[in-house]
C-alpha cells in the first residue's frame, strides 16, 4: 500500500521540483540574481524532502489501519464462531435435559411395573393379585402418556403416507380458525390487526393436512403475540421452482439476533411461563418431515417474516404393494399353523396382523376370550394369503411392518371388500393423521398401548355389524391382486 501511495505522489512532486529547478536556473543565469536562485533551489529541495516524509508518514498510517481492519475482522469471526459454538451447545444441553427428563420417567415406570410383577408371583393372595395388578395398569398408563409428550415433541413417524394437499384452502382454513384470536378477541382489547391473504399459487403439497394446518396455526397465534398495538398479518403462497412457498408476516416487535438463532429450539420461549417453548420446535419437526425448509427474516422493531418452502406434488403419489402369484403360492403352504379354523357360525372371525409376536398373542388373547375364532399373521403378505383362504368378520393390522405397512395391507382389502371392518392399531398413536385413515377406508386407528376394555368395545361392535350384514366376507385374492 506504501508503495502504492508513493507511486501517486511522486510524479507531482517531480514536477514542483523540476519547476522549481527551472525557476532557480533562470535567476542563475542573470548576472544580477545568482543568490536568490540558490535560495530558491534550496527551497525546492527541502519542499520536496518534506513532502516525501509526510507521504511515507501516511503511507505507514495506512498500513496500520489495513492491520487494525484485519485484526478486527477475525476477532469478529472468531466471535461468531464462538456464538455458534455456544447456541449448539445450547441445543446439546436442551436435549439433554429431555433425554434425562425421558429416562427418569422410564427408569420410574419400568421399576414399579417390575417390582409389581416380582411381587405378585411370591403371593396367592387374590386380593393382592388385584391390587397389585391394578397398580402395574395405571404405571403402563403413565408410561404410555411420557411417550405421548415425546411423540407430541418430535412429530415422529415411520410411515409418510401423504397426500395432495391445496395450499389455498389451507391458508383459507388457517384465516378462519385463527378469526378469533387476530380480530375478535384483538378488537375486544381495543386492538386493530388487519389480515391480507395473497394467494398466488394453485399448486399442491403432498403431506398431512392436519399438521400443516397445525404450524400455520401456531405462527399466527406468535405473529398475533408479537403486535400487542396492532398491525398488518399477511399469509401469502407463491410458486418458486419445484416448490411452494407459505410466508407469514408480521409489522411487530421482531427479533434480535441472540433470539432468532434459538427460535426452534425445543423449550425455548420468550413468554414466560405462558409458553412452554414447543411450538415452532414441534412445527420445525413437522415440516423437516414434509421434506421442507423453514427460514425466517425479524429485525426489532421492523416486524418477522418466516418462510415455508415445502416440495410442490407430483402427478400421481404412487400405489399400493400388490402381492405376486409366487407369493401367495409361497405363503399358502405354511397356513396350516397359522389357521385357528372356527367351528361354530356364530363365532365371530378376526384376522390379527403385527409382526410383533407378543402383540399378536395377546390380541388372539383377548378376543378368543370374547369367544373370538383368532387367525394371526406376522406381516402383510401372510394376511393377504390368509385373507384368502379364510372367511373373516375383521382385521386388526399394525401400521410399522416390514415389507408391507398396516395402511397398504389395509387399501388392499378394502379395494375388494367395502365392508369387512378394519381396525389399524399402532404405536405412533394420536400423531397418525386422518388422511390415512380416510384413504385407505381404514375403520378405527387404536393407540398402542391399548386396553383390553378397548379391545372387547371393538369386538361388540364388529358383531353388530355382522348381524346388520348378515353374513361373513368371503373375497377372493386373485381379484385383489389383479
Amino acid at each position: 500500500m506504501s508503495n502504492s501511495a508513493n507511486n501517486s505522489k511522486r510524479p507531482s512532486d517531480i514536477f514542483i521540483w523540476l519547476t522549481v529547478c527551472a525557476a532557480g536556473l533562470a535567476f542563475l543565469l542573470s548576472a544580477y540574481r545568482v543568490d536568490l536562485g540558490l535560495l530558491v533551489i534550496a527551497a525546492g529541495l527541502l519542499t520536496y524532502r518534506t513532502h516525501l516524509k509526510k507521504i511515507e508518514a501516511a503511507a505507514a498510517q495506512i498500513e496500520q489501519a489495513e492491520e487494525h481492519v484485519l485484526e478486527l475482522s477475525n476477532h469478529i469471526a472468531d466471535q461468531e464462531r464462538i456464538r455458534e459454538h455456544l447456541t449448539q451447545i445450547e441445543k446439546l444441553s436442551a436435549l439433554g435435559e429431555l433425554a434425562s427428563g425421558v429416562a427418569h420417567d422410564f427408569n420410574n415406570t419400568l421399576a414399579g411395573i417390575l417390582g409389581r410383577a416380582q411381587l405378585l408371583l411370591r403371593t396367592n393372595d387374590p386380593e393382592k393379585i388385584t391390587r397389585g395388578l391394578n397398580i402395574i395398569i395405571k404405571t403402563a398408563e403413565d408410561g404410555a402418556k411420557t411417550v405421548k409428550r415425546i411423540q407430541d415433541f418430535a412429530r415422529q413417524r415411520r410411515d409418510h403416507h401423504f397426500e395432495p394437499v391445496s395450499v389455498d384452502q389451507i391458508l383459507f382454513d388457517v384465516s378462519e380458525i385463527t378469526r378469533p384470536r387476530w380480530k375478535d378477541k384483538a378488537e375486544a382489547a381495543g386492538i386493530h390487526i388487519s389480515l391480507d391473504v395473497q394467494i398466488r399459487s394453485k399448486s399442491k403439497v403432498m403431506g398431512d393436512e392436519s399438521e400443516l394446518r397445525e404450524v400455520l396455526v401456531n405462527m399466527v397465534f406468535n405473529a398475533v403475540d408479537a403486535m400487542p398495538t396492532g398491525g398488518q398479518l399477511t399469509l401469502s403462497s407463491e410458486d418458486f421452482n419445484d416448490s411452494v412457498v407459505i410466508s407469514i408476516a408480521d409489522t411487530g416487535c421482531g427479533m434480535p439476533p441472540e433470539i432468532r438463532s434459538r427460535i426452534f429450539d425445543p423449550f425455548f420461549t420468550t413468554k414466560g411461563k405462558a409458553g412452554m417453548g414447543l411450538g415452532l420446535a414441534v412445527g420445525f419437526g413437522i415440516i423437516r418431515r414434509h421434506e421442507g425448509t423453514i427460514t425466517i427474516q425479524s429485525e426489532v422493531s421492523q416486524g418477522t417474516t418466516f418462510r415455508i418452502s415445502l416440495p410442490a406434488a407430483k402427478a400421481e403419489a404412487g400405489s399400493l404393494i400388490t402381492p405376486t402369484a409366487s407369493d401367495l403360492t409361497s405363503f399358502e403352504e405354511h397356513l396350516t399353523s397359522s389357521l385357528d379354523e372356527a367351528q361354530n357360525d356364530n363365532q365371530v372371525r378376526i384376522l390379527v396382523v403385527d409382526d410383533e409376536e407378543c402383540v399378536r398373542d395377546l390380541l388372539r388373547e383377548l378376543l378368543e376370550s370374547e369367544q373370538c375364532a383368532v387367525s394371526t399373521a406376522a406381516g402383510g403378505r401372510e394376511a393377504l394369503a390368509l385373507f384368502e383362504s379364510r372367511e373373516f368378520d375383521a382385521v386388526f393390522t399394525d401400521v410399522g411392518m416390514p415389507g408391507m405397512s398396516g395402511w397398504e395391507l389395509a387399501g388392499i382389502i378394502r379395494g375388494h371388500s367395502k365392508k369387512v371392518p378394519i381396525a389399524v392399531i399402532t404405536g405412533w398413536g394420536e400423531i397418525v393423521g386422518s388422511n390415512e385413515q380416510k384413504e385407505a377406508g381404514v375403520n378405527w386407528v387404536i393407540t398402542k398401548p391399548f386396553t383390553a376394555e378397548r379391545v372387547f368395545e371393538l369386538v361388540r361392535e364388529i358383531t353388530a355389524l355382522r348381524e346388520v350384514e348378515g353374513t361373513h366376507t368371503k373375497p377372493t385374492l386373485s381379484e385383489v391382486a389383479a
